[in-house]
């Protein structure tokens, strides 16, 4: 391949910046349709083909889960590869070994050697990403991989993979766009996931959902192991598992009640691959004690300010949207909390706005983007919110007399940065 067309760090973010991302445009910058992305990875010589992978799918928390096992098999001692998104400030953050982002020189190399097969084929931004993924973890011969998909499964870039076991945490109605208008449908690009005789973890799941994947699952001679016969339990700021050995006690500081569910998926992950990746309990529950300092930060319920009360979290669907809402109202009361808002375009709709409006004290943000919900749109789904700019936010923001508040800044992963901004703290530190 040509090593002419990308010559510093500077050309590839530049390009990369060039690409049409579905945070910004939606749909028109996806490709749905797996052709392009093999042979791609037939350029590279099928690099996924030689690292072991977990595959991890799901409406809500996918990406909760993905870092779990990361994690988990970090303090074991592995060598493990971590591949999510969106990322929240930089594009490197989507490839991690060992919590590690990926450096700009391998950055560079990766599109000196296939810059030519980038250009000439119009890959995606996420079709991009993935490939340097498998490309990244190849190269710096990882013990393990675990990888989120972006959207759906059936045709997302990342499923020409064959992992060892497959992770569908959760069906909910989101992208009805793309994946369909119905639980069911939704559940079936999901489960374009599952393998010929590889297991599936499933998390909680409705009826419907549950009966085509064990439908799809049957057909491919797949197991399917469900997280929920460990009967996760939230108790006293803990995560309780009831596995065959007794009670195992976890603890939750910093996660959501519905994590808990998350961390049994994890957990049959865990005995499913255990005659390969040998984890004990001890490295188990470490692990996911751990998540928070190895990750750095996240998106999910995540303090963003290291001292005041003030959190972020994406939930931008009715289901994680009401788990968010009662992780708050466990806290404190909606008129104890000022929350701020800004949401994708697509994303807003009444069940959720419904849902924030019984909080008293909300504000409204516009992103920028063409993907961006309007100031004009949130402000009919949220008549009482006070409207809020950048500069008038980093003046209320950095007031004495707000410190004490209780604030939940949601609506959007891509929201993060403008509020990380906000806060006065450095973006770009992953630490």
């Amino acid at each position: 391949m040509s090593k002419i067309m990308f010559d510093t760090i500077e050309e590839v973010e530049s390009y990369m910046l060039s690409i049409p991302k579905f945070g910004t445009v939606g749909r028109s910058a996806a490709n749905f349709n797996l052709d392009r992305m093999k042979e791609f990875c037939e350029t590279m010589g099928n690099p996924q083909e030689r690292v072991p992978m977990i595959h991890v799918a799901g409406t809500n928390g996918k990406g909760t889960t993905c870092q779990m096992l990361a994690s988990v098999y970090q303090e074991a001692g592995y060598r493990v590869g971590l591949y999510t998104s969106p990322h929240l400030v930089d594009v490197r953050e989507r490839f991690r070994i060992n919590g590690e982002w990926i450096t700009d020189s391998y950055f560079l190399e990766f599109f000196q050697e296939y810059g030519e097969f980038i250009l000439s084929r119009k890959v995606t931004f996420f079709e991009l990403t993935t490939a340097i993924a498998f490309w990244y973890y190849e190269r710096q011969d990882v013990d393990l991989a675990v990888i989120e998909t972006g959207l759906g499964g059936r045709l997302d870039a990342t499923n020409v993979i064959d992992p060892l076991v497959s992770v569908i945490t959760s069906v909910g109605m989101d992208h009805t766009d793309i994946l369909g208008d119905s639980i069911a449908k939704i559940a079936e690009e999901k489960a374009g996931i599952i393998k010929n005789n590889r297991p599936i973890v499933v998390g909680r799941l409705d009826k419907e959902a549950v009966s085509v994947i064990n439908d799809i699952a049957e057909k491919k001679g797949a197991n399917v192991h469900h997280a929920t016969k460990l009967n996760p339990e939230y108790e006293n700021d803990n995560f309780i598992l009831h596995v065959e050995s007794g009670k195992v006690s976890i603890n939750a500081e910093g996660r959501k009640q519905i994590d808990a569910i998350n961390v049994a998926v994890s957990w049959c992950v865990r005995e499913l691959l255990q005659a390969e990746f040998e984890v004990s309990e001890a490295s188990f529950i470490a692990g996911i004690e751990k998540m928070d300092s190895r990750i750095g930060y996240h998106a999910h319920f995540y303090k963003i300010h290291p001292v005041n009360k003030w959190y972020f979290d994406g939930a931008h669907n009715v289901e994680s949207v009401i788990e968010l809402i009662k992780e708050l109202k466990r806290i404190a009361p909606p008129q104890k909390w000022r929350v701020i808002l800004s949401f994708m375009d697509d994303k807003l709709r009444q069940e959720i706005s419904n849902l924030w409006n019984e909080f008293p004290n909300l504000m409204i943000y516009q992103q920028e983007g063409d993907r961006a919900a309007s100031v004009e749109k949130m402000k009919s789904y949220f008549p009482k919110a006070e409207v809020v700019t950048s500069e008038q936010a980093i003046q209320y923001f950095g007031a004495e007399d707000k410190k004490t508040e209780l604030v939940i800044f949601s609506g959007s992963f891509y929201f993060y940065k403008t509020v990380r901004n906000w806060m006065g703290t450095e973006a770009y530190n992953h630490t």
